[in-house]
């Protein structure tokens, strides 16, 4: 109450000052009610407060989440401590009873629901008692559930505050820059005369300046903070340092409860105009791995503290819809921080439209902070503070902390001939750009690059992608089709489907080859394996055009139809009937042999099982796992429509395993007659329990492509378990159904089903992943937009301090200097490449 009574209250013109009386009748309470809240001596409700805060010209959804924060913050009253202001009026009308009120002061009760219960205490009495009832049978319960959302929080809020720690090392490796601001406030020009609901006039911001060199200062005491500042004074830095500094607060904090706020720092660069919560949910979901359900709930208890940068990145159109959304965003969060570059002065009109609360500048260093910044390292920049002291129009270009930086970097040990030429500041700092690339090309560590271009090459296309899609970090592992041209996109999507078809028509043919040999089938090979390689030609047509029609139809602006049959089918089947017409009529083959019934049966129940899979995202890494009950599927059809084709696939994969099982056991171990139901059962049983394992990414990788090597180690690990589960299973089985049967036919086919098992567990969780990845991976090297050794580049150009690396991404040092480098490689390269005879100090 005491800032209601700062910032509402005293703004008004003493003549428009509502009473204590005038108070009370808009929130409906007694005028003692509304004194003791002044007074300091009372906690006002929510709903009088919100009616108090409109009487005084407030905005209620603005001050509704100060008072969530002050009533979770809960501060014992302390006797004698300074109150606030009275009101006008207090003294002239009292502070006692009014009949609004009760005896007490305190606001009179509405009639409601409750007075039923006060009348009849047996009913109050039976609905305590069902209310402890339900709370003791559902206490445990309650306690693990609390307990394990702290956990959740309190993990998120250390990865917040690693990746924060791990963006402020580069900027105090050297020497940190003490930042200074000004606070920012807006002149009303129309002074004490403003009649109330007016709209003062305002003009351009007042800059006050302030000792305060703390971020964090600056944040406490409004919780409501706007970072301005031109390109490279540091704004995300600032910002990283305010959450971090938040997220240290917070796991410092000796409450054993939940803990009170969750920080987060985010990225306004991925921002396409949804609603903000949306945008929230993916952007946490992307960076730190939290599912959409616990975002939503923390924005629903006021726990979410969002740290924003970039707000500048945001794509031109989306801008003014984004401000509106974080202003709507920021009702219901205990505070957040934005940042948003000034150069321009639409993006300060912009940043000036968020309303908030205190609008912090950072200034540039004082010429004190640059000398005192090369003076640390004198001898290496002693060419330098030649140059400097030769043109005073360089002051300019140095009074920045980035600037300074990619200048120690650049002219250390070496003649700064750069900064001495000519021109504006901006072909200044774009010569000062080339000299760092330049210089980190010929860096000893880890040997000078002598393919420059190819390098540029590689780096500029990497540029020009991340500016092209509103993005400043690569993931190596978090490659996806977005990367590719439509066109292009057209490998990557056929190939993993083929490999696992080739795999489910190449391993059967090698059974029948090795059943064969062993005199336990007696078959033809060359006919299994004639109608494996056709099924496998037509596997593959069929793919082709079915994703060139998808491609077709995505480049006339129609909706994809991918998963559509009838034009592919229709497509391949003149190709289908030659192939069918060549084996039976002019090879002879026969189609009904044990050794095509068994390959075609097996390709069955791999497709069968290839069409449940596509109800879950089988492309996405697997980075970790779990077992449960109930395992999410993505609802592509309507939810009855979902249940019909669910229960179809379903039923169509038990069918082919029943089909496939009974078949190879009766042909292999024809008594007795129920071996062959049972071990589809036992194989069923087993399918269906390996299902029920739910793939999910990490928040947290320690090394890149650390994600791809997680999906490949569980593709090993399930194919695995899964051929040695269904080998044991059906081997014993077999073995005590029919003991008098040779123990090596139950083996052969044992083997048959345990490869194929295993070959789908494989190929489900991680396989089909993988081997998109890698396809992404040749794509790209085959055009030659990256090296076929990517994560050797990145780190090679991670010790030239190119890029900088945070746990599994590599970003550009800044985004000027991604900006600098999104041009075509022909432009740079004669700026970059140094002469050979070049001198060297």
């Amino acid at each position: 109450m005491r800032r209601v009574h700062d910032e509402l209250y005293e703004q008004l013109h003493p003549a428009e000052r509502p009473t204590v009386t005038a108070l009370a009748e808009a929130a409906h309470v007694s005028r003692s009610y509304v004194s003791e809240c002044f007074s300091g001596k009372r906690r006002p409700a929510l709903k009088p407060f919100r009616l108090m805060v409109e009487a005084l010209g407030g905005n209620p959804d603005e001050w509704e989440p100060r008072w969530h924060r002050a009533d979770a913050a809960h501060p014992p009253l302390v006797e004698g401590g300074e109150p606030v202001p009275f009101l006008p009026g207090i003294d002239e009308e009292g502070g006692g009873s009014h009949e609004s009120g009760l005896a007490d002061g305190t606001a009179r009760p509405v009639a409601g629901p409750d007075d039923a219960l006060r009348r009849h205490p047996f009913r109050r009495l039976v609905r305590n008692l069902i209310a402890w009832v339900i709370l003791a049978f559902t206490w445990h319960t309650r306690i693990r559930r609390d307990k394990h959302a702290i956990r959740l929080r309190r993990k998120l809020v250390k990865a917040v505050r690693d990746r924060t720690a791990e963006h402020l090392r580069p900027a105090e490796v050297h020497h940190y820059l003490q930042p200074t601001f000004v606070i920012l406030t807006e002149r009303c020009e129309d002074g004490l005369a403003r009649r109330r609901g007016r709209r003062a006039r305002r003009s351009a911001p007042e800059a006050r300046q302030t000792p305060v060199t703390s971020i964090r200062a600056l944040y406490e005491d409004t919780d409501d903070l706007v970072i301005l500042g031109k390109p490279g004074m540091g704004k995300t830095t600032q910002l990283a340092r305010l959450a971090h500094r938040l997220a240290v607060e917070v796991l410092e904090s000796t409450d054993d409860q939940s803990p009170p706020h969750v920080p987060v720092f985010l990225r306004l660069d991925t921002y396409r105009g949804e609603p903000a919560e949306d945008w929230l949910v993916n952007a946490m979901s992307r960076e730190y791995g939290v599912s959409g359900v616990l975002v939503r709930t923390w924005l629903s208890e006021h726990r979410l503290l969002p740290v924003l940068d970039g707000l500048d990145e945001v794509p031109e159109a989306d801008r003014s819809k984004c401000v509106r959304e974080l202003r709507r965003l920021r009702r219901v969060c205990p505070g957040m921080a934005v940042g948003c570059r000034t150069d321009e002065a639409d993006l300060r009109r912009l940043a000036f439209t968020l309303r908030g609360r205190r609008y912090v500048e950072i200034q540039p260093p004082s010429r004190q902070d640059v000398q005192n910044y090369l003076a640390a390292d004198r001898e290496a920049l002693a060419d330098v503070h030649v140059a400097l002291e030769e043109d005073p129009h360089l002051w300019p270009l140095l009074q920045s902390p980035m600037m300074l930086g990619f200048i120690r970097l650049a002219y250390a040990d070496r003649r700064a001939d750069d900064l001495r030429s000519p021109g504006t500041l901006t072909e200044r700092r774009n010569r000062i750009f080339d000299a760092y690339v330049r210089e980190c090309l010929r860096r000893e560590r880890p040997h000078p690059d002598t393919a420059a271009e190819r390098t540029l090459t590689w780096l500029t296309w990497l540029a020009r992608t991340l500016t092209d899609r509103g993005e400043h970090v690569l993931y190596l592992d978090r490659l996806d089709l977005t990367w590719l041209s439509r066109t292009e996109q057209i490998l990557p999507r056929t190939i993993p489907n083929l490999a696992m078809s080739v795999c489910a028509l190449g391993l059967p043919v090698l059974w029948v080859a090795a059943a064969v040999h062993a005199g336990i089938v007696r078959t033809s090979v060359a006919g299994a394996g004639a109608l494996a390689a056709a099924m496998a030609i037509t596997c593959a047509v069929t793919a082709y055009h079915s994703e060139k029609r998808a491609v077709e139809a995505g480049e006339e602006g129609n909706e994809p139809t991918r998963g559509a049959l009838a034009g592919p089918v229709a497509a391949t089947s003149p190709l289908m009937v030659l192939m069918v017409f060549v084996m039976v009529y002019v090879a002879h083959i026969d189609l009904t042999a044990p050794g095509a019934t068994v390959v075609g049966l097996a390709f069955v129940w791999v497709a069968a099982t290839q069409m449940e899979a596509s109800l879950t995202d089988v492309f996405d890494p697997v980075e970790q796992m779990r077992w449960t009950w109930r395992r999410r599927e993505r609802m592509i059809y309507t939810k009855a429509k979902f249940h019909i084709v669910r229960s179809a696939l379903t039923l169509f994969v038990w069918l082919a395993i029943e089909c496939l099982l009974g078949y190879v056991v009766h042909l292999v171990c024809p008594d007795p007659l129920w071996v062959g139901p049972a071990a589809a059962a036992v194989l069923g049983v087993i399918y269906v329990l390996g299902n029920q394992f739910e793939p999910s990414l990490r928040d947290r990788r320690p090394r890149p492509n650390e994600g791809m090597r997680r999906t490949a180690r569980f593709a090993l690990l399930h194919g695995f378990a899964g051929l040695t589960v269904g080998i044991v299973a059906l081997t014993a089985l077999i073995g005590l159904a029919a003991p008098g049967h040779d123990l090596r036919r139950a083996g052969y086919v044992a083997v048959l089903l345990g490869v194929l098992f295993a070959v789908v567990r494989g190929f489900r969780y991680g396989g089909l992943a993988a081997l998109r990845h890698w396809t992404i991976r040749a794509v790209l090297a085959y055009r030659g937009r990256t090296p076929y050794r990517y994560r050797r580049f990145l780190h090679a150009a991670e010790e030239r301090v190119l890029v900088h690396r945070t746990d599994s991404g590599f970003f550009f040092p800044h985004r000027l200097l991604q900006l600098h480098l999104a041009v075509p490689v022909e432009q740079l390269l004669p700026r970059v490449v140094p002469p050979a005879d070049e001198p060297r100090t």
